[in-house]
């Protein structure tokens, strides 16, 4: 079969496009999004040269803010005890009957729970936490810590930990107007964080007194270093009493001898029977 000089160029051609062809796609493309890659990158590394120089220059502005943060951190924290007892909750109360005065006829202590703070976030969502407090229900120091960390350690950043508690306690009582207004004051001046949850008060035509309960939020924080838990101070506070019967008197009591004076008189006229 003869060829022509004119297919023999067509085919030469054919061949050469489809040699630029593959050479575009399969060497110049590859090279060209290697380039475009590199300037990218270059862009990029740029940009965090021009970062890393500004936070250099800014290095001192930064520790003295780091600085101002953590102490700003610390005196938070010193408004939160690392532990909220029962007995915390009861002083409370008797404080609260000294100070009104009111007289509180009940006090319904609750067991600790975590805060959670995503709830502040996002309140419709539900949450369960799960936490385990002891045989006491306290995370006091010399108490079963959570989950088995020393209060005293901070926890690792990697664990799943809550660091903030709430004891729920509610106060029954009767009180005046006056005295509700000095109580609220009272909870208001404590220097420890917490917070009224609830106040209902009705008035009582038989008393003329307020008859409500109060229930507070006491919040602590127990993973604080070199913190330790705070026994309350008792000494002021009267116990005890010289008639555990109260103050019942009984017809024909008055006139009655001493309990001892009946014993010698007693013990007198057995001798003299005896010696007769």
């Amino acid at each position: 079969m003869k060829v022509s000089k004119r297919d023999i160029l067509i085919l030469v051609g054919f061949i050469g496009i489809l040699l630029g062809g593959c050479t575009f796609y399969w060497v110049f493309m590859p090279a060209q999004e290697k380039v475009e890659a590199m300037e990218a990158e270059n862009i990029q590394l740029r940009q965090q040269i021009t970062d890393l120089t500004i936070k250099t220059n800014n290095k001192e502005t930064y520790l003295t803010e780091m600085d101002k943060m953590l102490k700003e951190i610390d005196d938070i924290y010193q408004v939160f005890p690392v532990n909220v007892k029962a007995e915390d909750v009861i002083l409370m109360a008797i404080n609260q009957e000294l100070v009104s005065p009111m007289v509180v006829e009940s006090v319904n202590i609750e067991q600790l729970v975590p805060v959670s703070f995503q709830d502040q976030i996002a309140p419709t969502e539900e949450r369960d936490h799960t936490y385990d407090l002891g045989e006491n229900d306290v995370l006091g120091v010399g108490d079963e810590p959570l989950d088995g960390a020393d209060n005293t350690t901070a926890a690792e950043p990697e664990e799943e930990i809550d660091w903030l508690y709430n004891r729920k306690a509610t106060f029954n009582y009767g009180v005046s107007y006056e005295g509700l207004k000095r109580s609220i004051q009272h909870i208001v001046d404590q220097p420890n964080r917490m917070a009224i949850e609830t106040l209902t008060v009705t008035f009582d035509d038989s008393t003329g007194l307020l008859i409500g309960s109060t229930t507070l939020n006491m919040y602590l924080a127990p993973y604080q270093m070199g913190k330790e838990y705070v026994q309350p101070d008792f000494s002021s506070v009267l116990l005890g009493t010289d008639n555990i019967f109260g103050t019942i008197s009984i017809h024909g009591e008055a006139g009655l001898p001493d309990v001892g004076d009946m014993e010698t008189e007693g013990g007198t006229e057995n001798t003299e029977n005896a010696g007769n």
